[in-house]
């Protein structure tokens, strides 16, 4: 599923470029800044959305076109770009989570909870103690297909070093919660915990609504599991045990 990227500004995404083709689901592009006419500024699109200091983006009612009206300098400056992508893919069957993912053996875990609770810690020890693989380590795509549920590394890390340009079938979702005991059990409202720590793009009422049944599908699909825990080797084992014993 490509998103072509235009312009030279896209350094950041270069191993995750799908060639041109016309398969591409979407077209972003940067332009430095909007056209003027008289004195006033202007851009053609249905949905403006603007960040906290004052970079805009302008794109089709489908998100199927977007123009960023500035060029980028670092990262940070792709979370208008991530937003649009956020909304397009979302009716493709896509999820954007707030998450680290682990390929172990073939398959994939996703950890989430809120920043700092220890996402990126847990996908380094199952690298520590098992080799698992540490495709991101604070954000993946979740796609349904026909065989299921797969997870996807992606270009923005946050402040992750971790960035791959790989896919894996889903196993389990696992939801932290700091704590001086280690314990893991399968939630049953999987849609509330899980909910928070989805990016749900709420500048399209179509495209969340698209989301929402996307997120419905995936916790009656994939089992979400609540790990209360430290950081430590045995968190690891009693996950992997409940995950890949768990069939």
């Amino acid at each position: 599923m490509p998103v072509e990227w235009q312009n030279d500004n896209t350094a950041f995404a270069e191993d995750f470029i799908c060639e041109e083709s016309s398969d591409s689901v979407m077209t972003v592009r940067f332009k430095k800044k909007m056209p003027e006419c008289y004195g006033v500024k202007y851009a053609h699109g249905d949905h403006f959305l603007e960040n906290d200091i004052g970079q805009s983006l302008c794109a089709k009612d489908d998100w199927s076109e977007a123009t960023a009206w500035f060029a980028p300098r670092c990262d940070n400056d792709f979370v208008l770009p991530l937003a649009a992508v956020c909304a397009r893919l979302s009716f493709y069957d896509v999820l954007l989570a707030h998450a680290s993912l682990v390929d172990y053996n073939g398959s994939g875990v996703l950890f989430t909870g809120p920043s700092g609770v220890g996402k990126t810690t847990q996908a380094q020890l199952w690298n520590k103690f098992f080799s698992a693989d540490i495709i991101n380590g604070d954000k993946a795509f979740i796609r349904k297909n026909s065989g299921g549920f797969y997870a996807y590394g992606l270009p923005w890390k946050g402040s992750s070093e971790y960035c791959l340009n790989k896919k894996v079938p889903l196993k389990g979702i696992v939801v932290l919660r700091q704590s001086k005991e280690n314990k893991i059990s399968q939630l049953n409202l999987s849609a509330e915990m899980l909910m928070p720590h989805i990016f749900l793009p709420h500048w399209d009422e179509n495209a969340v609504c698209r989301a929402l049944d996307t997120l419905d599908e995936l916790v009656n699909s994939v089992p979400v599991y609540l790990l209360e825990c430290r950081a430590d080797e045995e968190a690891v084992r009693i996950t992997l045990n409940k995950v890949f014993d768990n069939q």
